[in-house]
């Protein structure tokens, strides 16, 4: 299943991968209607149009939406457009399919959209050197586009594996991003990408992580701050200790994932602060989203694991099901506070393990998916977890200082998808994303909106 392992082998692709082959959809019939009605924009059948999407949407002008599919018709996944059609329905154009060359490999992330509306994204694998690739797909003449590897990395310290996407620096051009392995000590980068003369890219690595308190592994997306300030987590690493809590205190917990900034400091140097390290209890671990800025430059996230003090009652894990949280900044001096929004506790209709970005509307709600959980059935993961997701809203305290409130927006059941890969806010409100699994073509995943 896809579960943060302590190893360096790359997780999410070889995760989803597993889980498909796992995956049994049964008719829904006798399955009680869920909060919500999605409406399913594109179902995969797993053939020319690919299957098993494993990132998430983004939304294109003229109310295009564009994604990836970790699997293609020549089996190393696809870049796809899906077009509102005149009186419903939508239509998927493949635009590139990955040959599991040069060209890359299992692209597993979101893609973001830059000026002309290129695209950009990463493959895990494939490139020269087998290592993944940062690529762009570019609109071209006549309604084709045009598929062009950026950099190939290495599997040295240049980095190797990234899972995560790009971020875009409007003003200079220039991509940031993370490798799940590579670097000084084999633990992942984080990198930036520049566009430079002739068209050629250049790749530098602005950070290696070592595994120790500055975490390892990385596998969601940065997120730039004010001052190009980079913020992201890792799954692993880190380490805090505790003076209570454990059978002989003090005890020091290690490996369950950090917060950090990387500050600019002029002249090609950037460093590393850690803002906040998990340590698997009742804060949470193991990060499975991007960070998002919030009010008063605070920041939320979300654990896969952790939260509950106990044994998940689903999937067997002695982690817990998962967190929302939130760091708010140091005000005069000191570290950054950390918050738990909610623990999830596999009880259905709860969900469990929070998994994909989170978005956050105008007026402070926050919204995202859980991987699993929802309702007591094992249609989409016989061989864990119960349910096949949810979508999932917090809302904030109506008082200061009170709880934030947690509601279900609609459960996934498998014939509508399930194992979604987080949530998208579009125009008017709707929600827009991607299930890795189920639907109505072959049990392929889906492509969904959900309006309120």
């Amino acid at each position: 299943m896809l579960k943060i392992l302590q190893t360096s082998t790359i997780i999410r692709p070889f995760g989803m991968l597993l889980l498909v082959a796992l995956v049994t959809i049964v008719p829904c019939s006798a399955v009680k209607k869920n909060v919500a009605t999605l409406k399913s924009l594109y179902s995969f059948t797993g053939n020319a149009d690919g299957a098993f999407p494993a990132a998430n949407v983004v939304l294109g002008s003229g109310g295009a939406v564009f994604g990836t599919t970790s699997s293609g018709a020549n089996g190393w996944g696809s870049v796809y457009e899906l077009i509102p059609q005149t009186g419903g329905g939508w239509k998927e154009v493949t635009l590139y399919d990955f040959r599991g060359l040069n060209d890359g490999a299992i692209p597993t992330s979101d893609l973001i959209i830059g000026k002309n509306n290129v695209l950009y994204g990463t493959t895990s694998y494939g490139g020269t050197f087998g290592f993944g690739t940062v690529f762009q797909v570019t609109p071209a003449t006549g309604g084709t586009w045009t598929q062009r590897v950026l950099y190939s990395f290495k599997g040295g310290i240049d980095g190797a594996n990234p899972a995560a996407g790009v971020v875009l620096a409007a003003s200079t051009g220039v991509l940031y991003g993370t490798t799940y392995n590579g670097g000084t000590a084999g633990l992942g980068t984080v990198y930036q990408l520049g566009p430079g003369l002739g068209g050629t890219w250049t790749e530098k690595v602005l950070y290696s992580f070592q595994g120790d308190h500055d975490g390892a592994y990385p596998l969601s997306d940065l997120v730039i701050g004010p001052g190009t300030t980079l913020y992201g987590t890792t799954s692993q690493g880190g380490s805090v200790t505790l003076s209570g809590g454990c059978p002989t205190p003090p005890c020091t917990f290690t490996n369950w994932g950090v917060v950090f900034q990387l500050v600019p400091q002029g002249g090609g140097v950037w460093n590393e602060n850690v803002i906040y390290t998990f340590s698997g209890g009742t804060d949470g671990g193991s990060p499975a989203s991007a960070l998002i800025f919030g009010p008063n430059s605070s920041l939320y996230g979300s654990t896969f694991w952790g939260g509950t003090p106990l044994a998940c009652p689903v999937g067997g894990s002695p982690q817990g099901c998962g967190t929302i949280y939130q760091l708010t900044p140091p005000t005069s001096g000191g570290g950054w506070t950390q918050s738990v929004l909610h623990t999830f506790t596999g009880q259905n209709p709860d969900g469990a393990h929070p998994y994909g970005n989170l978005a956050l509307n105008v007026v402070g709600i926050l919204y995202g998916t859980t991987y699993a959980g929802g309702l007591n059935t094992d249609f989409c993961f016989p061989q864990s977890y119960n349910g096949c997701g949810t979508i999932f809203l917090v809302k904030p305290p109506q008082t200061s200082g009170g709880p934030w409130i947690k509601s279900n927006v609609t459960i996934f059941n498998g014939s509508n998808g399930g194992a979604p890969n987080g949530i998208v806010l579009g125009p008017g409100g709707a929600f827009y994303g991607t299930t890795g699994m189920g639907g109505s073509s072959n049990g392929g995943g889906t492509v969904f909106s959900l309006a309120q």
